[in-house]
């Protein structure tokens, strides 16, 4: 393996095209092509998945790609601290969007994140769009063209319906669990409610709920299951702020879905989080984009996860 292979791994991986990557490399395509298939039979593993439209990279391939950039980075911190000049396969971020699309529960996670690499990466313009899981699903079980779809996905997904999730999704995405929440009803710590261990489904169809929607007029994912479920919540009011719902639901003397143990990443001082008689239960999902658009910046996105997480990737 030479120093010279991981420069030209990493721009076929970036621009999917071992011609494209020949060409930004002032290379021809057959050194580049017999480079990477050197790089394979010396690491005995597919690193690409060749096509006509291009190349992408494997699991294998995905996972070499994190080694490969912290050590082509090592080598440019050491260029750095001792004045060598960058060879010139060296490759700094390029400036193509990201789009992130979010649900509630992973929104200000999401925010933290992306303004973390912001400060790493002024030029790189990354787009949150927040919308509720359901608005999510229904955005990638579209008809859109790939390159309308989001690099990144933060959203949840109840067990019953991952085998839909994964048949729709899988030939776009990688996907990842960072954990598994289960709901429960916010309730304050003086209410006699507070004293059970969990809600009766009967009990939540007469109670003032305030719910977190991406459209307010829109029923929740929660309120759908509770309705299969045989109950009917008959008095709610809906909010598409996220960030306000539970504050919200305590100062006007209503109750709230929340998961637990994320608490929205927000636990609330005076209440208890108390769980349903019958679990509803979500995992919350990372989707990766296969062909994303600028591989630096999500990938560093990735790694942000894997401090906080331990990822498990589903497909």
């Amino acid at each position: 393996m030479r120093l010279e292979q991981l420069y030209i791994f990493e721009k076929v991986a970036d621009t999917g095209s071992m011609r494209k990557a020949a060409e930004a490399l002032y290379l021809s395509a057959q050194s580049v092509s017999k480079s990477m298939l050197q790089l394979e039979a010396e690491w005995n593993a597919p690193l690409f998945l060749r096509s006509r439209t291009g190349i992408e990279l494997t699991a294998e391939g995905e996972q070499a790609y994190v080694l490969v950039r912290k050590v082509l980075e090592d080598v440019a911190a050491l260029n750095t601290h001792f004045h060598v000049q960058q060879p010139k396969y060296q490759e700094q971020p390029n400036r193509t969007p990201v789009s992130l699309c979010s649900c509630a529960v992973m929104e200000l996670f999401a925010f933290g994140t992306v303004n973390t690499l912001m400060e790493k990466y002024p030029e790189v313009p990354i787009q949150i769009d927040k919308r509720s899981s359901v608005q999510i699903r229904e955005l990638l079980f579209s008809t859109a063209r790939e390159e309308k779809l989001p690099d990144l996905v933060l959203n949840n997904e109840t067990p019953a319906k991952m085998g839909v999730f994964r048949e729709r999704t899988e030939a776009r995405y990688n996907c990842y669990v960072l954990f598994e929440d289960e709901l429960c009803l916010q309730v304050p710590q003086n209410d006699p409610l507070a004293a059970l261990d969990r809600v009766p489904l009967s009990v939540l169809e007469d109670l003032p709920m305030l719910l977190f929607s991406g459209t307010p007029d829109r029923r929740t994912e929660s309120e759908e299951i509770l309705k299969g479920w045989g109950h009917e919540l008959r008095n709610v009011s809906r909010i598409s702020n996220i960030e306000t719902c539970s504050q919200i639901a305590l100062n006007h003397h209503r109750y709230c879905f929340v998961g637990f143990p994320s608490v929205e990443f927000r636990p609330l001082a005076g209440v208890v989080y108390v769980p349903l008689e019958r679990p509803i239960v979500t995992n919350q999902l990372m989707l990766v984009k296969r062909r994303k658009r600028n591989r630096v910046i999500v990938n560093a996105f990735v790694r942000s996860m894997e401090d906080y997480f331990n990822l498990h990737q589903l497909w």
